[in-house]
C-alpha cells in the first residue's frame, strides 16, 4: 500500500513538473500604437510631406524606443530613441537614412514592421506591431550603386572608383565636388573633393578616398556607412537624398614619430565570442619613441642586414625588455600574455591552426603548408635578442614582448599549443588598437 501511495505521489509530482515545464510566461510590452494605421504608405518622394510622425497611447517613464524591422520577428532592427512623449517625428531625410539601414536601396519599396517598447524593457514581446509600406527617395546619384561595398586596397592605391550622377538640371558650365560625410544631410563634417566631370562622370582613386575618410570620425578598420553626394559650384546638392557606401578604409596604419613615418599593415581578428580586435600585423620597425626622440642604442637591436632586406623588414626591430611599455604607438597597447593566449587559442581551433597567423615567406618552418596567413596577421619567426645577438630566427620560434611584469620574460610560440615564457634581453613587438 505504501509503495502504491508513493507511486501515485510520484505521478502527481511528475505531472506538475511537466505542466510547469511548458507553462512559459512571456512578458509583454503593454504598449499600443496609435498612428500611422496598419498598412499605411510612406513615400519619401512626396515633396508635400516634410516629416512623418509615429505615436502610441501612453507616455513611458523610462522613455520609448521606436523599432523598425524588415521582418515580423524584430531580430534585425533599427532602434530610435523616441523620448518620453507619446509620439516621435522624423524628417523625410532622417526616415530615408533609417530605412537604408534595413537594406532598402534608393527608390525601392519595402514592407516594414514597426513597434514601440520602453527603454530598459526592450526584451519584452511587442503587444502591438504594425506594418508600413515605404518607398525610399529616388536619387540622382547613379554610380556606385546605392549601398555598394567599397574596401580600399592598401596594396593597390591607384585603383579607381567611378562616380556618376544626373546632370540634366544643370548647365554644361557647372563644376562639381564630391562630398562624403557620416551625416546623410551633409550638415556635419563633410570631406569634399573637387573633380573634373565629363557628362556627370568622374573617379577617385583608393588613395584619394582614403584621404577623404581620414577627415571623418569613422570607426577604424571596419565597415562604415558613409554618405556621398555631389555639390555644384553654386553650393547646391545634386540629389535630395545622399547615397550610401559601405566603406572600409585601407588596412594600414601610418606611424608618425617626429620626422619618421612608417606604414604598417593591420588586421581585424574576429573571435568566436563575437568580438574582434585590431592587431598591428607587422613587427614594429621604429627606432624612435612615440614623441619622436631617438631610442637609446642600448635599448634596441636591428635585425642583421646579412639576413636580407626582406627579413630585415619582416622581423623588424628587437626592443629591450625595459622599454617595452614606452614604445607603443599612440592609441595602441602592448598585449598581455592573456591577449596572446586568447589569439593563439582562437587560431588553434581554426582549420590550419596557427598557420592562419603565419607569413608564408618569413615563417620558414611552415613554408608550403596549407592555410598560411589566412588571417593576414603576417607572423614571423624573427627570433629573440639574447645577450649581444639575435638568435633562434629563420626557424620555428616566434618571440614577442608582452606588457606583463615577468622579470625579463617574453612569450614564445614554437609551433605548438603552449605559449612559453623564456628569459630574454629583448624581442620584437606587436600591438593592439584601443578601440574604446
Amino acid at each position: 500500500m505504501k509503495h502504491l501511495l508513493y507511486s501515485l505521489l510520484g505521478i502527481l509530482l511528475l505531472a506538475g513538473c511537466k505542466e510547469d515545464k511548458y507553462n512559459v510566461i512571456i512578458p509583454m510590452s503593454d504598449i499600443y500604437l496609435s498612428a500611422p494605421q496598419d498598412g499605411a504608405t510612406i513615400d519619401l518622394n512626396d515633396l508635400s510631406t516634410d516629416e512623418y510622425s509615429f505615436s502610441w497611447e501612453k507616455p513611458l517613464e523610462n522613455g520609448a524606443k521606436l523599432f523598425f524591422c524588415a521582418s515580423r520577428d524584430f531580430k534585425q532592427t533599427v532602434k530610435i530613441d523616441a523620448g518620453k512623449s507619446t509620439s516621435f517625428a522624423m524628417s523625410a531625410l532622417a526616415a530615408d537614412q533609417y530605412f537604408s539601414q534595413l537594406g532598402i536601396k534608393a527608390g525601392q519599396e519595402a514592407l516594414l514592421y514597426w513597434t514601440v517598447k520602453e527603454t530598459g524593457n526592450t526584451a519584452a514581446a511587442a503587444s502591438d506591431a504594425r506594418t508600413i509600406r515605404v518607398k525610399r527617395m529616388s536619387t540622382k546619384l547613379l554610380k556606385p550603386e546605392d549601398m555598394a561595398a567599397v574596401a580600399l586596397a592598401e596594396n593597390a592605391p591607384e585603383t579607381a572608383v567611378q562616380f556618376e550622377w544626373d546632370t540634366t538640371e544643370w548647365p554644361e558650365s557647372t563644376s562639381y565636388s564630391l562630398c562624403f560625410s557620416l551625416d546623410p544631410e551633409m550638415k556635419q563634417t563633410v570631406a569634399e573633393q573637387s573633380v573634373e566631370a565629363i557628362a556627370g562622370k568622374s573617379s577617385l582613386t583608393h588613395e584619394e578616398l582614403q584621404a577623404l575618410l581620414d577627415q571623418l570620425a569613422i570607426k577604424r578598420w571596419t565597415s562604415n556607412s558613409v554618405y556621398w553626394n555631389v555639390k555644384t559650384n553654386s553650393g547646391q546638392l545634386v540629389s535630395r537624398s545622399s547615397g550610401v557606401l559601405n566603406m572600409t578604409e585601407m588596412m594600414r596604419f601610418i606611424d608618425v614619430r617626429g620626422d619618421e613615418k612608417i606604414t604598417y599593415r593591420v588586421a581585424r581578428i574576429a573571435y568566436s565570442d563575437g568580438t574582434s580586435l585590431v592587431w598591428l600585423a607587422d613587427n614594429l620597425r621604429t627606432t624612435k619613441y612615440p614623441d619622436g626622440t631617438d631610442i637609446e642604442t642600448a635599448n634596441y637591436m636591428n635585425t642583421p642586414a646579412s639576413l636580407g632586406e626582406g627579413r630585415v623588414k619582416a622581423y623588424g626591430v628587437h626592443y629591450h625588455y625595459d622599454i617595452r611599455d614606452k614604445i607603443a604607438p599612440k592609441g595602441w597597447h602592448l598585449p598581455t600574455i592573456q591577449e596572446y593566449k586568447t589569439l593563439f587559442a582562437e587560431a588553434g581551433s581554426a582549420e590550419g591552426q596557427w598557420n592562419v597567423l603565419k607569413d608564408p615567406e618569413y615563417y620558414e618552418s611552415v613554408k608550403g603548408k596549407a592555410h598560411l596567413n589566412e588571417w593576414k596577421f603576417n607572423l614571423t619567426a624573427s627570433g629573440q635578442w639574447s645577450g649581444s645577438a639575435i638568435t633562434n630566427h629563420t626557424g620555428q620560434y616566434c618571440y614577442l614582448l608582452v606588457t606583463d611584469d615577468m622579470s625579463h620574460q617574453c612569450i614564445l610560440h614554437d609551433g605548438g599549443a603552449t605559449l612559453w615564457s623564456p628569459w630574454t634581453t629583448g624581442a620584437p613587438a606587436r600591438f593592439i588598437y584601443n578601440e574604446n
